[in-house]
This record gives structure tokens, C-alpha cells and sequence, in this order.
């Protein structure tokens, strides 16, 4: 009878062992998934050792009994003074309370055990993912702009210097005429994240939206990628500071090529017009050997100035005074060169950026008075950067005035206009080249942000579309985001939402279509991880297994860490020859019983190829 019920015992404590190690596999990818997998091994933990007490202990008590028998018999030990050691001493005059005892420390340790060993586990696992993104992005765009991305909040302080802000009666950013007519919001940006222009109609925006408006054209335009494509083709070229990381940027946004190379150059044309072709092929994962290879077909062979000194290797000096030559613009770029050549020089450092006040730069120009056309000097060896209006400028940053010499202390100043977690890290000393990227403190709201940045004017559609998909209405869902794609065709995220929803839906050959739509056609960065991972998705099912991979293996150079283990589990698939049913009903079953809200949420920089 007793062996009986120690096999019923049995078997659900091999379950519970089963259980553990499934639980112990967990990736999860948020604190309250970590929480929870914690908890599980502990309540696994918990009832093994439950089950375990009443096989041994309920049962017939033999282990305790055969315990507390040991403990009767031994033999207690002497101390140094020839006394009885008072611990054996104790155990052998108790024994039953001391085999309890020990059955106790037992379960403690068994718990300690699973809470400690998950930790490791967890480390473990996280040191592998980033081994293995680092190793992706190694030798791509990707690697170069993860060094660069940590400036981006000075230079969205320098565009609010340079261009203010315009909010109406509840702080919200309203669209406005810029100097040369036309429809602006936020912190100078024309063109929503949908594609289209902004216009007198557009509604306003949040701080936060603004913020995330100007990093998206910053990061995912061809800012820190021209910069790239230069440093990576010229063994000259080495932007290793964050002054001159963001004075470069500055450069590179306002004017791109213009000041490096002639306008004229057939060979400069030719070559980018390839190169973006390549941008748009590979995204973030652009290899450093293609770039190299257009610049060999197509070399710079008509420099300007400025372009001529930084290529050539010219201290960051000659560079920035080489500055001074381009200056014809009107009076905003005289204040924006130099403020560009003293960044790039040194002599300004990015941090003064966030203590300016709002359109501040007009501000300076108008109280230098009759100095204001001085910002270079010409001497007989060409234009120099007037060095001693950087004293000026910090003297009147302590106490900023107008042109009438009416104090703008009591104005906001850049920093102001920071989510206040990108301001905190960056007054930390955090936004420097080569730091980690600077993000909001709840990773959540950044994803609100974002998805609320990019369907500015529609949000309740949008919110319907994601109602549907949530609740598992897939046909309504597609059909929902196909009406708004009629209406905004470039936009990026409903079609990555669209694919995604076809996927569902079983409709894998669509699914491709749309994700080509971002990759090959809009061209979005920011949704190429998203596209590429729904793509592989799609020739998952369809028994594609190299396309599949290929495809999570882009998306993992450009940034979406979820794709790991489909990567592992893919290319274990390849290994073991399974053949397209046994990767679709795989596929069906671990990708179809994904969590909905984690299946459409995928936003970040990603990667593409000619597989999609």
C-alpha cells in the first residue's frame, strides 16, 4: 500500500519538476514578467518540496525517523578544552526537534535555491542576447549609431535655441509659419511621421510627442547616417567627442552634403543616390563595406572648404573657422555657424545648449548690437571664429537679455522642453557620445509616445483597430487599418500593424506585401524591425525556414531583441531538416498563441534585406 501511494506521489512531482524547467526557459521582457517567473519557480520550487515531505515525512515518517536515529547514535565530539561540543550535544539530546530542524533549513535552501538560481539564470540569459545583438550590429550603421545616438537631446536643445517653440494657452505645441512660410510644429519639423506635411490644420501636440517627433527626424532621417558615411570612407575622419558630435550633427541636419561637397558633383550625386538606395535595403544594418565600396566607385573629388578641411584631417579649429565661408543665408545662419564652429572647436561645451533660453540664439544676435556681424573675423590667413564672443555668450546666458536690455531670465530655457527623465540623465552628465541611448524612465510610456506621435489627428481610429486586434477580431482589425491606409499610405506603422494582422488572419503572402511596402518603398527606419520580424513570421508559416530566418536575423541587427529566440528556434529547425509542414504547424502553434498586445507592439529600429 505504501509503494503505491508513493508512486501517485511521484507522479505529479516529476510534473512539478517539468513545470520548473519550462518556467526556467522563460524570456521575459518586462519587470512583471521577471516577477513572475520568479514566483513560479518559487511556488514549483514549493510544492516539490511538498510533495517530497509527504512521500518521506506523511507518509511513514521513515526519513525523520531514520534522522532522529542517526542523531540519537553519534557520537558527540570534543572541543579544544576537552568539553562537549554544545551543537552535537544539543542534537543528540533532542533529536526529534533537531531532525525537524534540519527538514526545515532544507525547504529554506530548496527556496533559496530556485530564487538565486533564476537570478543567475536570468543574467545569464541577458548577457547572451546582448553577446549576440552586439555581434549583429558589429561592422554595420547600426554599431556607429548606437556611439552617436546618446548626443541627440543637445541636439534637439540646439533646434530649440535656434528655432523656439509656439504653444498655445495649454502648453500644447500648435502648428506656425516658419520664416520662410511654411507649416511647422514642435521643435522645426515639417513632415508628421505618416508622411504627410504638417499644416495649419494639425492638431497640437504634447511636449513629450514634440520631443519624440524631432528625435524620430534626427535618428531615423540621414543626420547621424551622413556623418556615418563619411567617417566610415575616410581614414581622416574621426568624430570622438560629443562637442564635435553635435556641432557635426548640426551641420549635417541643416545642410547635408552642401558644405562638404559641391553641389555639382556628379560623383557625390551618383554616389548617395546608391547609398540610399543601400539605406533603404539594409536600414540600420548597412554594412560599413558597402559604404566603402560606393565611396571607391565614387569618389570625393570636389571639396568645399569645409568638407576639404575635415576630410583632409585639419584640427577641429580649421574646420570650424572653415565655417565662416557659409554665412550668406541671412542672419540666423551667421548665430547657427558659429555656434557650430565653437561646438565643433571646443569652446562651447553641449551642456551650455540646455541652459539657453527658448529661441535664444535671435536673442543673443540682437544683444550683441553692432558686434552682431562679427561672428568671424577675416585675418590674412581667411576667417577665424571669434573666440571672444564665446565669453560674451556665457556671460549673457547668466543673465540673458533682450536687444532693449530687458532682462529674458524669467523665459523657459531649453532644458525645460526635455521629458523630464531625458532631462534629469542628461544634467547627470549621461548624454555623451557613446553612451547608451537615452530613453524615458517607464519604457511604456516611450511606446505610447511613439505610436501616439505617429497617428497625430486619427488616434480614436487607430485605438478602434487595436481594439479589434486585441479581442481577437482579426477580419475587423484588417479591415479597420486597410480604411486608414486609403487615407495615409505612407505611414509606416499601420502597415506594420496590417502585416501583422494577416498573420493572424493566415494571409501570409500579404503579410510580405506590406512589410515590403515599409522596407522597400516608405523606407522608415524606425518600423524596419517591426516589418522584418513580421515577414519572417509570414515565411515561417509558409515553410520558408532561410527566408524566415534571414529576416530575424535583420531585424535583430536593427534593434528588436524579441527576435532572438525565434532565431534559435528557426535555426534549430534548419539544423534538423524539418521540411515545410512539420515549420508550419511549429509555427502555428508558438507564434499564433503570442500575446496580441506584444504581436503589435513592435517599434523599434530594425533591419531589411532583399528577403522581404
Amino acid at each position: 500500500m505504501a509503494e503505491k501511494f508513493r508512486k501517485i506521489v511521484n507522479a505529479p512531482h516529476r510534473a512539478f519538476g517539468r513545470a520548473t524547467e519550462k518556467i526556467r526557459q522563460m524570456n521575459p521582457t518586462s519587470k512583471t514578467g521577471k516577477v513572475g517567473r520568479v514566483a513560479g519557480m518559487t511556488t514549483a520550487a514549493l510544492f516539490q518540496f511538498l510533495l517530497w515531505a509527504t512521500k518521506y515525512i506523511a507518509l511513514d515518517n521513515h526519513a525523520l525517523r531514520k534522522l532522529e536515529q542517526t542523531l540519537r547514535d553519534m557520537q558527540v565530539g570534543k572541543n579544544k578544552k576537552g568539553q562537549d561540543k554544545k551543537l552535537s550535544s544539543l542534537m543528540k539530546q533532542y533529536p526529534n526537534l533537531s531532525a525537524h530542524l534540519i527538514y526545515y533549513m532544507m525547504f529554506a535552501s530548496v527556496i533559496g535555491g530556485a530564487v538565486v538560481a533564476d537570478k543567475v539564470s536570468d543574467r545569464i540569459e541577458e548577457n547572451r542576447i546582448e553577446r549576440q545583438i552586439a555581434e549583429s550590429k558589429r561592422g554595420t550603421y547600426a554599431a556607429y549609431f548606437d556611439q552617436l545616438q546618446g548626443v541627440t537631446p543637445y541636439l534637439i536643445a540646439d533646434l530649440i535655441a535656434m528655432e523656439g517653440v509656439r504653444v498655445n494657452e495649454d502648453g500644447l505645441h500648435k502648428p506656425y509659419l516658419c520664416s520662410k512660410g511654411v507649416w511647422t510644429i514642435g521643435f522645426g519639423n515639417t513632415m508628421l511621421k505618416d508622411g504627410t506635411p504638417v499644416t495649419k490644420n494639425t492638431p497640437p501636440i504634447t511636449t513629450e510627442e514634440a520631443y519624440e517627433l524631432a528625435r524620430w527626424h534626427l535618428e531615423e532621417g540621414e543626420t547621424y547616417w551622413g556623418m556615418y558615411c563619411y567617417d566610415v570612407a575616410n581614414d581622416n575622419v574621426d568624430i570622438n567627442t560629443t562637442g564635435a558630435a553635435v556641432g557635426m550633427g548640426s551641420v549635417m541636419y541643416n545642410s547635408f552634403s552642401k558644405l562638404i561637397e559641391s553641389p555639382n558633383s556628379k560623383n557625390a550625386k551618383e554616389r548617395f543616390a546608391r547609398l540610399r538606395d543601400d539605406f533603404k535595403e539594409y536600414g540600420f544594418a548597412l554594412p560599413d563595406s558597402l559604404v566603402k565600396q560606393r565611396f571607391a566607385e565614387f569618389p570625393v573629388n570636389q571639396t568645399r572648404s569645409f568638407g576639404g578641411a575635415w576630410l583632409s584631417g585639419k584640427s577641429m579649429e580649421e574646420v570650424g573657422d572653415s565655417l565662416g565661408n557659409f554665412l550668406g543665408d541671412g542672419r540666423g545662419m551667421r548665430w547657427r555657424r558659429w555656434l557650430e564652429s565653437c561646438l565643433l572647436n571646443g569652446d562651447i561645451k553641449p551642456e551650455l545648449l540646455l541652459e539657453c533660453p527658448v529661441e535664444g540664439m535671435s536673442q543673443f544676435w540682437a544683444y550683441v548690437g553692432k558686434d552682431r556681424d562679427n561672428w568671424f573675423k577675416d585675418t590674412k590667413n581667411g576667417r577665424e571664429t571669434n573666440r571672444a564672443m564665446v565669453m560674451e555668450f556665457e556671460k549673457w546666458l547668466k543673465n540673458p537679455v533682450n536687444g532693449k536690455g530687458e532682462s529674458i531670465a524669467h523665459w523657459k530655457k531649453t532644458k525645460d522642453y526635455l521629458p523630464e527623465s531625458v532631462r534629469t540623465q542628461c544634467l547627470n552628465g549621461m548624454c555623451q557620445i557613446g553612451a547608451k541611448p537615452i530613453q524615458y524612465e517607464v519604457p511604456d510610456v516611450q511606446r505610447e509616445i511613439e505610436i501616439k506621435t505617429y497617428v497625430i489627428g486619427y488616434d480614436q481610429m487607430y485605438a478602434e483597430a487595436i481594439g479589434a486586434y486585441k479581442s481577437g477580431d482579426f477580419a475587423t482589425a484588417a479591415t479597420k487599418y486597410e480604411n486608414m491606409i486609403k487615407k495615409y499610405p505612407d505611414n509606416a506603422l499601420l502597415r506594420n500593424d496590417l502585416a501583422a494582422t494577416y498573420n493572424k488572419l493566415g494571409r501570409y503572402n500579404d503579410a510580405v506585401v506590406q512589410s515590403r511596402e515599409v522596407l522597400h518603398r516608405i523606407g522608415d527606419k524606425s518600423q524596419y524591425g517591426a516589418a522584418q520580424y513580421n515577414a519572417g513570421v509570414a515565411y515561417e508559416q509558409m515553410g520558408s525556414l532561410q527566408k524566415a530566418l534571414a529576416n530575424y536575423k535583420l531585424a535583430l541587427a536593427n534593434g528588436n531583441r524579441r527576435v532572438q529566440r525565434d532565431i534559435t528556434r528557426v535555426s534549430n529547425m534548419i539544423k534538423q531538416g524539418k521540411g515545410k509542414t512539420i515549420a508550419f504547424k511549429s509555427g502555428i502553434k508558438e507564434i499564433h498563441q503570442k500575446n496580441a498586445k506584444r504581436d503589435i507592439f513592435l517599434y523599434g529600429k530594425e533591419f531589411k534585406g532583399n528577403m522581404a
